[in-house]
């Protein structure tokens, strides 16, 4: 029996920073890069084009660019593959998936549709999609950032609202580190991103994650603890940002770890132990005040 064609979706790692020669090194995203991205994967799953698998070069554009989209498109981004040669990958990704992404540099994917008989000018974001048989492939779609729309369906692909960021972008979850003491419970606050408030974890909640997931991995990334999060949310609260209302499950979580500086991710940010009365005045955000109370 012959197998069926695959669909071989491929592509260009978004916009990077540029060297004075004008070269693109290993380099993040720019936010020009993270927003090709997030509008390719939009795109994506509106025509639901979910991968089975997903490849990309070792290069952190490439890496970025595919965690971007997945998420955009609704889709965990975990399982990521990076291969140091994406032509050796490519066909046992096809033989054990009908659709493949392949994420890597323009200069990468271009070499790759020549192998498959395709030549076609490429820039960054641009996505090509093939119809790959045995005797080689067909373009079927190339899919340029800069043609689709700005913004994002909500709540869903086939949302009938548009909003400024990808819809999980909305929906977010925060943590309450504490600690028993012989004086009474206290609560971790940490430094804002900027410096200038007080906080406590709060983030996007990544499609593939629980809210009380979610929560868990902010607290180690931003606060630089490990802990017990509890099973049900104390409560919800809503917040205005990017143009709509964002949603938030708080959690608390019994900090059972402290993490070394040299292995906290965001160890530029300050943290204090703090009595819960205290802390609940001191945070910018007062909808935590009540869930603070409550512990």
């Amino acid at each position: 029996m012959t197998k069926k064609a695959s669909e071989l979706l491929l592509l260009c790692a978004g916009a990077g920073a540029k060297n004075w020669d004008g070269a693109e090194p290993d380099r993040p995203l720019r936010t020009k890069g993270k927003r090709q991205a997030q509008k390719i994967g939009a795109w994506m799953g509106q025509h639901g084009l979910r991968p089975g698998n997903t490849l990309t070069s070792t290069d952190e554009r490439a890496s970025a660019t595919a965690q971007k989209a997945l998420k955009a498109g609704g889709w965990s981004a975990q399982g990521v593959v990076q291969s140091p040669d994406l032509t050796k990958g490519v066909m046992p990704a096809i033989a054990d998936e009908d659709r493949v992404l392949l994420v890597a540099s323009k200069n990468t994917v271009a070499d790759l549709i020549s192998a498959l008989g395709v030549h076609e000018s490429l820039s960054p974001g641009v996505l090509v999609h093939l119809e790959s048989a045995q005797k080689g492939a067909e373009i079927y779609k190339v899919i340029d950032p800069e043609d689709l729309p700005d913004l994002f369906p909500y709540p869903g692909p086939d949302g009938p609202e548009l909003r400024e960021r990808p819809a999980y972008y909305y929906t977010q979850s925060a943590v309450i580190p504490f600690r028993r003491t012989p004086e009474g419970k206290e609560i971790l606050i940490t430094g804002s991103s900027s410096g200038r408030h007080w906080v406590v974890p709060k983030g996007i909640v990544d499609p593939g994650l629980s809210p009380a997931e979610s929560a868990k991995v902010e607290a180690r990334e931003e606060a630089g603890v490990e802990g017990a999060v509890s099973d049900q949310p104390l409560g919800t609260f809503t917040y205005e940002k990017w143009g709509a209302v964002c949603r938030v499950e708080v959690y608390a979580m019994e900090v059972t770890r402290i993490l070394p500086t040299d292995v906290w991710e965001e160890s530029h940010r300050q943290r204090k132990w703090m009595p819960a009365e205290t802390a609940a005045t001191m945070l910018h955000q007062k909808a935590f005040g009540p869930f603070i109370a409550q512990l």
